[in-house]
């Protein structure tokens, strides 16, 4: 396991990828994409090292990340790439310190590798990806 990325909402986009580079040196990866199915537009911003920073902005009425963005936006979860996605959440699901809030699903971003989402006891948003070239066994 190993950190992907770390989400970020925002209002504008394109404005936060400007500020981040003007403040951090931090460069897009590529163009804004729109996800339909999770309701964001994103765009990646390389931190360097191989850490990417993943900007969110609401798309479309049931965005789950505008109640996030009421709140004031910024941090909003972790993302590690794991080897075996459907034995990770198995796991999460025997030790019970989280629960699957988004059942694996394609994502248009990552490549259209399998992601889901769970959050903590402590109310945390983890983000799990499939890593490239391992298909999960379940």
């Amino acid at each position: 396991m190993r950190l992907h990325h770390i989400a970020y909402v925002t209002k504008d986009l394109e404005a936060q990828a400007e500020t981040f580079f003007q403040l951090l040196g931090f460069t897009p990866i590529g163009p804004p994409e729109v996800d339909k199915t999770q309701g964001v537009r994103i765009l990646f911003l390389d931190m360097g090292h191989g850490e990417k920073l993943e900007l969110l902005e609401p798309w479309g009425d049931n965005s789950p990340v505008q109640r996030h963005l009421q709140k004031g936006g910024g941090l909003y979860h972790l993302c590690f790439e794991v080897d075996d996605l459907a034995d990770t959440l198995e796991k999460i699901q025997k030790n019970r310190q989280a629960f699957i809030v988004r059942e694996p699903t394609s994502a248009p971003a990552l490549g259209h590798q399998p992601v889901a989402f769970v959050v903590t006891k402590n109310q945390d948003l983890i983000e799990f990806v499939q890593a490239p070239n391992n298909q999960s066994k379940k």
